[in-house]
């Protein structure tokens, strides 16, 4: 963990007003992962900086304070904002409410951390790419594969990685020739009859080499929400009503 009044690198995940000038924000950092700070006076007439406190702007924020809730002290802003709209917007505040609800306070995830800067680069660009076309509010292939990937980056860092190489009742590997039904915090199982939920071994291996946008999409969302799900607990994520309402 970094030491109190140093610089770290931070976005904010989610932010809330605090007595009369003040914000309250939940950060995701670098090096000290989830916490929140106090950001005195940022609300009054005067300050300078209200507008630039959103998600997805990168931060280096330094605070001082001995509990959960620190003050933050300096606020630089070392690059442009990644600039969602759309569907990526929707898509990174999805995310963003992920890492608010799943993340324990002060456990930095250096590997997570860099896979959010990935995903918000790969949410910016396929905006681009669709810039003057006919858009609906339906994910692009593209935005699907980065947040598949995000999402099982997610879980491998949490320590609910999933095993795509070998059968988990066995342990003998993932064949291309069989069929495979997923279960939760326990892998692939092989099956003799292929069903409409059931992956092939290729796709499997596909996964397990990073060749996502070679997997069936519904299958593979459903194995992320499944697993995603197990950790959540019975309280729906208010990003997902957002999107089905924009749908």
């Amino acid at each position: 963990m970094y030491e109190a009044g140093t610089l770290e690198p931070a976005y904010i995940l989610h932010a809330r007003n605090y007595r009369d000038t003040s914000l309250i924000l939940d950060l995701f950092t670098r090096d000290s992962g989830r916490y929140s700070v106090v950001s005195k006076g940022v609300r009054s007439p005067r300050s300078k900086i209200r507008s630039r406190l959103q998600p997805f702007s990168p931060l280096l924020i330094a605070s001082v304070g001995r509990g959960e809730l620190k003050t933050s002290t300096t606020i630089d802003f070392p690059r442009k904002p990644f600039g969602l709209m759309g569907k990526g917007l929707m898509l990174g505040l999805y995310v963003n409410e992920l890492l608010y609800r799943l993340l324990d306070r002060f456990e930095p995830i250096a590997g997570l951390y860099q896979g959010y800067e990935d995903l918000l680069s790969e949410l910016v660009l396929s905006e681009q790419s669709m810039s003057g076309q006919q858009l609906s509010i339906k994910e692009s292939g593209g935005e699907v594969t980065a947040i598949r990937r995000f999402e099982l980056c997610l879980l491998q860092e949490l320590g609910y990685g999933i095993n795509f190489e070998y059968d988990s009742r066995d342990g003998q590997p993932i064949s291309a020739d069989l069929d495979y039904r997923f279960v939760v915090h326990e892998g692939f199982h092989a099956i003799r009859e292929s069903q409409d939920e059931t992956f092939s071994g290729v796709e499997v291996l596909r996964i397990a080499s990073g060749e996502l946008e070679q997997v069936d999409s519904k299958r593979l969302l459903n194995l992320t929400r499944l697993s995603l799900a197990e950790l959540l607990g019975d309280k729906p994520l208010k990003s997902r009503s957002l999107f089905r309402g924009a749908r």
